[in-house]
C-alpha cells in the first residue's frame, strides 16, 4: 500500500505522453512541410507551363506572321509591275529583311524541336514550316522571273534574296509574258491553298497547346486543392492534439507545481504565468540590449558618414551613394565648390571665423543645390564641397548656379564653382566628370582672384 501511495504522489511520468506526442508532432510537421513543398512545386510547374505555353504560341504565331509579311511584300512587288512600269522595290526591301528574321519558318521549326511539346504540336509546326517553305520557293521563283525583266538594283539588302534559275521555256517567253507569268505564280495555282494550310496548321497548333495547357491546369488545380484540403486536415488535427496536450500538461504539471509554491516561497514568488513572465523579462532585456545596440550603431554611422562641422555628408558617404546608384540612364551633373579666402579668414579672424565661413558656405550650397528628399551635397575636404544632381537639365544647373551667385552676394561669401553635365551616366565616368568640374572650378577661382586683383 505504501508503494502504490508513493507512485500516486509522484504522479504520472511525462514520458508516458510527451514522447508519443513529440513523435506525432514531428510526423505532422514532416507532412506539413511535404505538403507545402508539393503545393509550391505544383504551383511553380503550372506557372512554368503557362509561360512556356505562351512562348510556344507566340513562336508559332510568329511563323504565320512572317509568312504573311513575305507574301504581302512579294505580292506588292510583283503586282506593282506592268509592261510600261518597273516594279516598286520598296516592298522587296522589307521582304529581304524578313528573310533573316527569327520568325522565318526554319528557325521557328528548329526552336520547336528543342521545346518540350507533344508530337502532335510538332507535327503541326513541321507541316506549317513545309508549306511556308513551298510558298517561299514560289515567291523566289516569281521574284526571279520578274527580275529577268526588270533587274533588281544593286543594293546589299536585295543581294540577300536568293535567286532561282529560270527554265529554257521561261527564258523563251517575252517580257510581257514573263510579267504575267510571275503574277500568276503568286495568284493562281496552289499558292493561296498553301497559305491556307499554313494558317490552318498554326491554328491547330495553338488550339492543341491551349487544350494541353487547360488539361494540365485543371489537373494541377485539382491536385493543389486536394493537397490544401489535406493540409487543413493536418492543421486542425494539430490544433486538437495541442489542445488536448495543454489540458494534460495543465492537469499533470502546472497544477502540481502550484502546490509546490510554498516550498520556494522564501526565495521567490512564482505565479501561474511564471514562464510567461520569464519570457517577458527575456524579451524586455533583449529589446533593451537591441535598442542600445541600434543607438550605438546609429551614432557610429552618423559619425562615419557626416561632417561634424557643417552637418553635410562627407566623402565616404558620397562614394557610398555613388555605389548604390543603379540608375545609369538618367542625366547627371557634378558640381565642385571651393571656398575662397578661407586661409585669409583664418589668418585675420581666427579659426572660429573660418569654421563659421565653412558652415555658412555649406548652408548656401545646400540651399541652392540640395534636391528634394535627398542629401546630395557633400563636404569632401577642408574647403571643398560637391553636389550630385540627377534627372536634371543643363539649363537647370546654370539657373541654380546663377541663383547660387546671388545667394553668395547676399551672405558676403565667395565660392568658386565648376560643373560637369551628361545626359546619361553611361557617357562618362565619375572621375572624368570630377576632372572636368575641377578644371572649370579652378578657372572660375582664377577669374575671381583676377577680378579682385583688378578691383584693388
Amino acid at each position: 500500500m505504501k508503494k502504490n501511495w508513493s507512485k500516486t504522489r509522484e504522479g504520472i511520468s511525462v514520458n508516458l505522453f510527451a514522447f508519443p506526442l513529440l513523435v506525432i508532432m514531428i510526423i505532422f510537421h514532416i507532412v506539413i512541410v511535404g505538403l507545402i513543398i508539393d503545393i509550391n512545386n505544383t504551383s511553380n510547374q503550372l506557372s512554368d507551363l503557362m509561360n512556356r505555353s505562351g512562348v510556344y504560341k507566340i513562336d508559332a504565331t510568329s511563323m504565320q506572321a512572317s509568312n504573311t509579311v513575305l507574301s504581302e511584300t512579294c505580292s506588292n512587288y510583283i503586282q506593282s509591275a506592268d509592261a510600261e512600269h518597273s516594279p516598286n522595290v520598296g516592298p522587296l526591301m522589307t521582304y529581304a529583311r524578313e528573310i533573316n528574321s527569327n520568325r522565318r519558318s526554319p528557325k521557328v521549326l528548329e526552336r520547336f524541336r528543342g521545346y518540350d511539346v507533344s508530337d502532335e504540336v510538332l507535327s503541326c509546326i513541321e507541316n506549317a514550316s513545309n508549306y511556308s517553305e513551298q510558298i517561299f520557293n514560289i515567291q523566289l521563283h516569281a521574284i526571279s522571273v520578274m527580275s529577268s525583266v526588270y533587274p533588281l538594283p544593286t543594293m546589299p539588302e536585295l543581294a540577300q534574296i536568293p535567286t532561282v534559275s529560270l527554265t529554257p521555256e521561261e527564258l523563251a517567253m517575252s517580257e510581257n509574258e514573263r510579267i504575267l507569268y510571275a503574277k500568276n505564280l503568286i495568284v493562281k495555282g496552289d499558292y493561296a491553298q498553301l497559305r491556307y494550310y499554313v494558317a490552318e496548321n498554326i491554328d491547330n497548333c495553338n488550339n492543341i497547346l491551349q487544350n494541353e495547357f487547360n488539361q494540365a491546369s485543371n489537373a494541377t488545380q485539382t491536385h493543389v486543392t486536394i493537397m490544401r484540403t489535406i493540409l487543413w486536415v493536418v492543421i486542425v488535427s494539430i490544433v486538437i492534439i495541442l489542445s488536448i496536450a495543454f489540458v494534460m500538461f495543465y492537469q499533470l504539471i502546472i497544477r502540481p507545481l502550484r502546490s509546490y509554491s510554498k516550498d520556494i516561497a522564501e526565495n521567490r514568488s512564482i505565479k501561474d504565468s511564471v514562464g510567461l513572465l520569464e519570457m517577458k523579462q527575456l524579451v524586455k532585456a533583449f529589446n533593451g540590449l537591441w535598442n542600445t545596440h541600434n543607438q550605438i550603431e546609429t551614432m557610429l554611422r552618423t559619425a562615419a558618414e557626416n561632417d561634424s562641422l557643417t552637418g553635410l555628408p562627407n566623402r565616404y558617404c558620397m562614394e557610398h551613394d555613388l555605389l548604390d546608384d543603379k540608375n545609369k540612364t538618367s542625366s547627371f551633373a557634378v558640381l565642385l565648390f571651393d571656398v575662397n579666402f578661407l586661409k585669409q579668414s583664418n589668418d585675420l579672424h581666427g579659426h572660429f571665423a573660418g569654421d563659421e565661413l565653412l558652415r555658412n558656405s555649406a548652408k548656401c550650397i545646400k540651399q541652392c543645390f540640395n534636391m528634394e528628399n535627398s542629401n546630395n551635397c557633400y563636404r569632401i575636404g577642408g574647403d571643398e564641397f560637391v553636389a550630385l544632381l540627377s534627372n536634371c537639365s543643363e539649363q537647370d544647373i546654370k539657373d541654380r548656379i546663377k541663383n547660387f551667385e546671388n545667394v553668395l552676394k547676399e551672405n558676403n561669401i565667395s565660392i568658386s564653382v565648376g560643373y560637369s553635365y551628361v545626359d546619361s551616366k553611361e557617357k562618362a565616368s565619375f572621375v572624368e566628370m570630377m576632372a572636368e568640374a575641377d578644371k572649370k572650378m579652378y578657372a572660375n577661382k582664377k577669374s575671381i582672384h583676377e577680378q579682385l586683383k583688378y578691383t584693388r
